[in-house]
């Protein structure tokens, strides 16, 4: 069993965050802030954004929306965007209390302008004691809509030990609702928190991209709630190596008939107020044949560091709605708002076609 055991008080192992909710980014002078902002492509590749707004705002929706509302799963059907919205009604999550109060799952629509058009909290049916989901994504599977999530767990509050594991939940719109169908392990001993695993559908298969860094690829059978690994590559790709982790922003999803994208991340992280991170995203190509990368923008797209919101470094982007008109990327603002950045195809093709991915070691199972 893997724990995740931080101090007392602190929430997925980061320190309380400083209560002055709009505090300017504390590592702005940082040297490797500087270079990563000069690298970030949204400032020098010319006519890469087409728009970049805020969509729904803190407090919008009322008191389940008090504190924040963040960090979408969208999908794109019927002319309208749909997204399952986490809200945030009580700050006490932010500095350490997560049990505090739950986090509200929020389903919002918004018309083809990206205005709202509707918007009402769902309910789970049940959930383990001393639990907490939270960051929904959403994915359709054979003709039903689920999301895949993270669920984070107490086991001894008095040491203050925490176990993470990705969930997937059925979504019932008609009555308003959710269900938690499985928690999952992978097939092998789990990290201390395991999260934002990649969801998508292949060939009638649901798959997941558990991990890039290493590039690990695995199944899901949903009826039974079990997990197959089917494989594991080493990748040779150019990166500005900061000496973090690289993990999932978004699912992926179709870009054309041959590859699908996503988006990754990686962060630089304050020394006094670790919450405040700077993320940076990063978008890549998977062949679908073969199902492995063969492209990485080693530049960040996007990068946080002037968000709206009690955090300016979090620029978090958690799907991704691919159109005719642009990439759509919806992200958190600041840990507080929802916005969206919309991405011209044609630049980020240009981007691809720089950057391929060579193979070291591939194994398949």
């Amino acid at each position: 069993m893997s724990i995740i055991n931080p101090p007392p008080g602190n929430y997925h192992g980061h320190r309380p965050a400083s209560r002055l909710g709009s505090s300017k980014y504390q590592t702005q002078d940082d040297t490797t802030y500087k270079q990563m902002k000069q690298l970030t492509l949204s400032h020098s590749k010319s006519g890469l954004i087409q728009v970049k707004k805020s969509l729904i705002q803190s407090g919008q929706l009322g008191n389940d929306t008090a504190c924040s509302i963040i960090n979408p799963g969208v999908l794109y059907k019927d002319n309208q965007f749909s997204l399952l919205c986490r809200g945030e009604p009580d700050e006490q999550v932010w500095f350490g209390d997560f049990l505090a109060c739950q986090a509200t799952p929020l389903w919002c629509t918004l018309d083809n302008e990206l205005n709202l058009t509707n918007s009402f909290p769902l309910s789970y049916q049940d959930i383990p004691p001393r639990s907490r989901p939270e960051d929904w994504r959403l994915f359709e599977y054979q003709g039903k809509l689920y999301s895949n999530h993270s669920v984070y767990t107490i086991l001894d509050r008095d040491r203050w030990m925490i176990r993470s594991r990705p969930g997937i939940s059925a979504v019932d719109l008609q009555r308003q609702k959710l269900e938690l169908c499985w928690m999952l392990d992978p097939p092998f001993e789990p990290s201390p928190e395991e999260k934002n695993w990649s969801f998508f559908v292949h060939n009638g298969c649901l798959m997941c991209l558990y991990s890039f860094k290493p590039y690990i690829l695995l199944e899901i059978d949903l009826k039974r709630g079990t997990v197959y690994k089917i494989l594991e590559a080493t990748l040779a790709y150019q990166w500005y190596d900061k000496g973090k982790f690289v993990g999932n922003s978004t699912n992926l999803v179709c870009w054309d008939d041959d590859y699908y994208i996503m988006f990754i991340h990686d962060y630089l992280e304050p020394k006094n107020e670790q919450r405040n991170r700077s993320y940076m995203q990063y978008g890549i190509l998977i062949s679908k044949k073969t199902l492995l990368p063969t492209h990485v923008i080693p530049r960040p797209l996007i990068m946080g560091g002037d968000e709206p919101g009690r955090h300016p470094g979090v620029h978090y982007t958690s799907s991704l709605v691919n159109r005719e008109d642009g990439l759509y990327s919806f992200y958190g603002q600041g840990d507080s708002h929802i916005g969206m950045v919309l991405f011209n195809k044609d630049k980020l093709a240009e981007l691809f076609e720089q950057y391929a991915v060579s193979l070291a070691t591939t194994t398949l199972r």
